[in-house]
């Protein structure tokens, strides 16, 4: 007897069972999972009860007037979610089309490191085709671990001490001004006091460093504007309108006679590392020890 078969000995599974779970995990909620269609919330509560009386464990629990996804539930999610990716990508090499890989990280990273070595990182994945995705560090650090992404590139402070990784190299940061904001300015402090400065939205972790190095310094620079994002900075910076502190990985984005940028150590740098899911790369076809050829494509420095 095949060994799969006692999974058809009883009813309850089926693909368009387990893809209503993964909606409702993903949603959060039966109700956004099924749009509000209160016809469509029955069946995908009873499509689930199914599941659960086929694994025999609870897969969701109510709390107040919601309900929660179980343990369970999220490592069964898990499951479901590889097994139509590789059903997935099986369909797609079928038809005669490259298994694409996919890279997350944040936005800077992606338009400071990934694309400027966009064909050399496609070469090193033997010409597949490469998808990157911007996300916050911590939801690429879950979407490796569960293999929606392949890769990630995130801070090493980010990751648990047993998460394997690649080291990439520091990343230190810099004050970018326009020439003109650096006339008659010895230090970076003196640009900072003199110069309309930009920086990012309070909340961040290098957001909280910057104030606490501005209170240190007894400094009070003139902000013009706070933004989302390093690239963003990186825009108000060109206009020519402010000054702003920037991963140093930013000066490809600046005419260097235009623009000048000086080390600012005040503010400790961070190392950058790469982390892959093994499973996920095996399932595509690339050979091993791609991990290790493409952190040497990205060192920094």
């Amino acid at each position: 007897m095949n060994k799969f078969e006692r999974l058809f000995d009883v009813s309850g599974l089926s693909l368009d069972r387990m893809r209503t779970f993964l909606r409702v995990v993903d949603a959060g909620s039966l109700t956004k999972a099924a749009q509000g269609d209160v016809t469509k919330q029955s069946q995908f509560s009873r499509q689930i009860k199914e599941l659960e009386s086929f694994f025999g464990v609870a897969l969701t629990r109510r709390v107040g007037r919601r309900i929660e996804i179980t343990d369970e539930g999220h490592r069964l999610a898990l499951v479901v979610r590889r097994h139509f990716r590789e059903l997935d990508d099986f369909r797609e090499s079928m038809a005669g089309r490259s298994i694409s890989v996919r890279i997350g990280s944040q936005g800077s990273i992606i338009d400071w490191l990934l694309v400027p070595q966009l064909g050399e990182i496609h070469k090193t994945l033997g010409d597949a085709m490469v998808e990157l995705e911007q996300l916050r560090t911590l939801d690429v650090v879950r979407a490796v671990a569960d293999g929606r992404l392949d890769f990630g590139i995130v801070r090493e402070d980010s990751l648990p001490p047993e998460t394997k990784r690649w080291r990439l190299g520091s990343v230190g940061y810099a004050l970018f001004a326009a020439n003109a904001h650096w006339k008659g300015c010895a230090t970076v402090q003196d640009v900072i006091q003199k110069t309309p400065m930009a920086d990012l939205l309070a909340g961040g972790q290098f957001s909280t460093r910057w104030q606490e190095w501005l209170t240190k310094e007894e400094l009070r620079p003139r902000v013009l504007a706070r933004v989302s994002s390093f690239t963003d900075l990186t825009r108000v910076v060109q206009a020519g309108h402010a000054a702003a502190v920037l991963p140093e990985m930013a000066a490809v984005d600046f005419d260097s006679k235009k623009f000048k940028h000086q080390p600012f150590p005040a503010l400790k740098s961070r190392t950058l590392v790469l982390i892959a899911n093994a499973r996920s790369l095996d399932r595509s076809g690339i050979a091993q020890g791609v991990e290790t050829r493409l952190s040497e494509v990205l060192k920094l420095g």
